[in-house]
């Protein structure tokens, strides 16, 4: 991680790295912005266009089953093979 993390104001730019884009336009995440978002294999990369028009990209790690697996508690007995089964229909 960065040190020192700076705030910065809605319309300040700070220019951190450059990247190239490559065939299939493919490009890679400079190191400064993996260490300083924690960025690594199970990160997702969200691309958009905010309300000026201008390109926002943001970083989210992705949901795995092991994460939610607990969140909800019930004193309902479920019964696995038939939950799977109702996926299925």
């Amino acid at each position: 991680m960065m040190d020192e993390k700076r705030i910065m104001k809605r319309d300040e730019k700070m220019n951190i790295a450059t990247t190239k884009i490559y065939k299939n336009f493919q490009t890679s995440i400079p190191k400064e912005m993996r260490e300083a978002f924690d960025i690594d294999e199970k990160t997702i990369v969200e691309w958009g266009i905010n309300d000026k028009g201008e390109p926002e990209v943001n970083f989210r790690k992705k949901v795995e089953l092991t994460d939610i697996i607990g969140i909800v508690k019930t004193d309902e007995v479920t019964d696995s093979v038939e939950l799977k089964k109702g996926v299925y229909k």
